[in-house]
């Protein structure tokens, strides 16, 4: 067993959403590898956000939370904006995307159950975004991304 069981959001590295060549103004911080979950923080920057997918729709059940900011959500055929500390359980089939109108970057967590595939520690999912040429960004500027979340 690990000595430190836990992990501080503000020591994790990030990581951009991509569909094939595109990426998307949607960054997140892997936080959870588990057999059956994996969580992780998200990070939208003003303008910013991810499109429905009804591909990974079809593979996940999630569930987020938010921390901070209103995204403006899209679940199926609906749009609504959601507060901070409210939460959505998204069924599996049901594409959901987010989208950050606001001024301040938004924050929130999300879980999927199963976990992604090469998502079952912080090395496998390094080596795995490396290898498909994305980007790996330090936890300071994840922490400047944030902005108030974690001051």
């Amino acid at each position: 067993m690990p000595s430190k069981p836990f992990v501080e959001l503000r020591n994790v590295e990030g990581v951009q959403h991509c569909h094939g060549d595109h990426c998307d103004e949607y960054y997140y911080r892997p936080l959870v590898y588990g057999k059956e979950l994996f969580t992780y923080v998200a990070h939208i920057p003003p303008g910013g956000g991810v499109p429905p997918s009804a591909e990974e729709a079809k593979m996940f059940e999630v569930s987020l939370y938010i921390l901070a900011g209103q995204p403006l959500i899209t679940y199926g055929d609906e749009k609504f904006t959601m507060d901070p500390h409210t939460a959505l359980h998204g069924e599996r089939g049901v594409p959901i995307g987010l989208e950050n109108p606001g001024e301040e970057p938004v924050s929130l967590v999300l879980s999927f159950a199963p976990p992604p595939k090469g998502a079952t520690n912080s090395d496998e999912m390094r080596q795995s975004v490396e290898s498909r040429g994305r980007s790996v960004f330090s936890p300071a500027a994840m922490n400047e991304m944030a902005g108030t979340l974690l001051a």
